[in-house]
């Protein structure tokens, strides 16, 4: 079977995690069919996590509640928060 190049090049990263979470990360993304994580899944997983996270932005509501700054955020996409952010305005 012949091996086609990846569209989209990627990028080598070395990321070291707390014990802990990689363990809780592998548990999470084992296989029992195939007896170990499959390959790939951590790729997977981060990339998905990174498109979550720039897909979202975040609100600060301390203009809003009268609260200090930093103390109520609230995280979403961009419509969304766009939308509360003019709701709260009215």
């Amino acid at each position: 079977m012949v091996k086609h190049a990846n569209i989209i090049p990627s990028k080598q990263l070395n990321l070291a995690l707390p014990l802990p979470i990689f363990l809780r990360l592998t548990s999470e993304l084992y296989s029992e069919f195939e007896g170990r994580v499959p390959y790939g899944a951590y790729s997977r997983f981060m990339i998905d996590l990174l498109q979550q996270h720039f897909a979202t932005r975040q609100l600060d509501l301390a203009p809003f509640a009268s609260t200090p700054p930093g103390a109520c955020i609230v995280k979403g996409s961009t419509e969304t928060l766009a939308l509360l952010e003019r709701a709260l305005s009215l």
